[in-house]
């Protein structure tokens, strides 16, 4: 899975993924958990060190690890766009993993308050660890259930059977893909910012969803 551990161990024994055992294999698997009590705070991680370009960040995941997202967009055109940025908010942090910087400008354009605040410390975690992903993970069953005119709530799910842990350095192979992982279940809240984006400001994860 990507990016949902605090800590970067959960990586090395679970390929990015985890078999859904613990809540460290929650955390490398793309997004962190977030309190439901917490409040969003500001990240203290410096700014972007360029800004989006006609208003969309570029996101590159490199020749080794590629999101594939296998749902139709509905044909509503506000639901479509929050679905088009929940997408953004995952391929960003997928950026951050296989690229080992958490300055690109994807990171804090399509995540705000706690679920950025997250995934910045599950980031720092992986990334001291000397570990990234290689493979390709799977998303579907995307729903996005609208609020209000600025939030909405969303679920989808992720398959992370062909993700594999590799050393960042030297691409050695830490932890294969593990082909019997059970899917996880992604749940949170989206809000739609001043330019427009929508924004995942908070999440939770169910590992070995049924739901999947």
């Amino acid at each position: 899975m990507y990016g949902a551990v605090v800590a970067a161990s959960a990586l090395v024994l679970t390929a990015c993924g985890g078999d859904g055992d613990s809540a460290e294999d929650d955390e490398i698997a793309g997004v962190q958990t977030p309190t439901e009590e917490s409040e969003p705070e500001e990240s203290a991680d410096p700014e972007p060190t360029e800004e989006p370009e006609d208003g969309r960040p570029e996101i590159d995941l490199g020749p080794d690890f590629e999101n594939v997202y296998e749902d139709e967009l509905t044909g509503d055109p506000v639901v479509d766009a929050a679905i088009g940025d929940l997408q953004g908010f995952q391929d960003a942090v997928a950026e951050a993993i296989v690229t080992h910087e958490t300055n690109r400008p994807a990171l804090r354009y399509f995540i705000a308050g706690e679920a950025l605040n997250q995934v910045i410390t599950m980031m720092d975690g992986v990334h001291e660890d000397g570990l990234t992903s290689t493979g390709t993970a799977r998303y579907y069953n995307q729903s996005v259930n609208l609020v209000d005119d600025a939030s909405a709530t969303f679920s989808f799910c992720r398959d992370f059977r062909e993700v594999a842990t590799v050393d960042f350095t030297t691409r050695e192979l830490v932890e294969e893909a593990d082909a019997t992982a059970a899917p996880s279940l992604y749940t949170g809240r989206l809000e739609l910012n001043d330019l427009g984006v929508w924004q995942t400001v908070g999440y939770d994860l169910e590992s070995d969803s049924q739901s999947c």
